[in-house]
């Protein structure tokens, strides 16, 4: 057997006793009701009153499982979950989600670095455009707080509408998209008018994602498919790499500026990371196209009750 063949194996192995074990922790952790120490390992003024919570938990589980299964951006997924069915605020349900996304993307991204399907170039001017971009969407929740008091959440709800219209098209679009294929060694020739498109491109979607966490994922990637004419393997590398810098940047300040519940992120963390796994290995018999359009038109609707509420 080649040495290839070996450590491929012995990938799968690991990889089979990795899945069982998360499995078990989950179970144990439901069982017995874990209390996540969150009061020790914080500074004073940070208290959470962190406890194990199986809803949070079993939605992390099932929104885990769809990504898995439909390769679907998490924030597309989890913000409605968070506010429609576990009341959650709005300016909160962002705030966590992106703390929750930038753990969970942080995964799939040092896989692909390691793989080589980072275009860092790409990276580099989408960060420079996104990560000021994100920046400056988190810091308006605080300033339009300041404006509108607690109003402000209705503001955000009505962005999350507007998100979830363009992510919802660009998920149908991309879903039903063909496009040639590209050697995996291809490169992107970055010319004077691509590097400043990009940081324009990447200054918008990190606009929108710093106001509503949405749009790292199926929103990016549809542009970038359509106009950066690289291997679609590479696209995702990049588009995944990406989005953990600018949901951390978001993350972080929504975090500053109190808008993350730590004790929500742990437990959707803590069901998402098996769910993830489970649907990732159930992607072969799973109708893909079909729970992508089905999950696009739920979205859709969702934005539409978001806009006009």
């Amino acid at each position: 057997m080649s040495n290839i063949a070996r450590r491929s194996e012995e990938w799968h192995l690991n990889r089979d006793w990795m899945v069982g074990l998360v499995a078990v922790l989950f179970l144990v952790a439901v069982k017995l009701g874990l209390s996540v120490p969150w009061e020790q390992a914080l500074p004073d003024g940070l208290s959470t009153g962190a406890r194990f919570a199986p809803t949070y938990a079993l939605a992390g589980l099932l929104v885990g499982l769809m990504v898995g299964l439909t390769g679907m951006g998490s924030g597309a997924l989890m913000a409605p979950v968070l506010i429609f069915v576990l009341n959650v605020k709005p300016s909160l349900a962002v705030g966590s989600d992106l703390v929750y996304a930038a753990v969970t993307k942080a995964f799939g991204a040092f896989q692909h670095y390691r793989a080589g399907t980072v275009d860092l170039s790409l990276t580099r001017w989408l960060a420079t455009g996104s990560v000021p971009g994100a920046l400056l969407g988190a810091q308006s929740i605080s300033w339009l707080r300041g404006a509108y008091g607690e109003s402000v959440e209705v503001y955000i709800l009505k962005a999350l509408g507007l998100a979830f219209l363009l992510v919802s098209s660009s998920i149908l679009f991309k879903t039903f998209l063909t496009r040639r294929v590209e050697s995996v060694d291809s490169r992107l020739e970055m010319s004077g008018r691509r590097k400043g498109a990009t940081v324009l491109l990447g200054f918008t979607v990190g606009l929108l994602v710093g106001i509503t966490s949405v749009g790292s994922g199926s929103l990016l990637m549809t542009v970038l498919i359509l106009f950066y004419p690289i291997a679609t393997t590479r696209l995702v590398g990049t588009d995944i790499f990406h989005a953990v810098l600018l949901t951390a940047a978001a993350g972080a300040t929504h975090f500053v500026e109190g808008n993350v519940d730590l004790a929500l992120v742990s437990n959707l963390l803590l069901g998402s990371v098996p769910g993830i796994v489970i649907g990732s290995r159930l992607v072969s018999v799973a109708p893909e196209r079909l729970l992508r359009t089905v999950l696009a038109v739920m979205l859709f609707l969702t934005g539409l009750k978001m806009w006009l509420s």
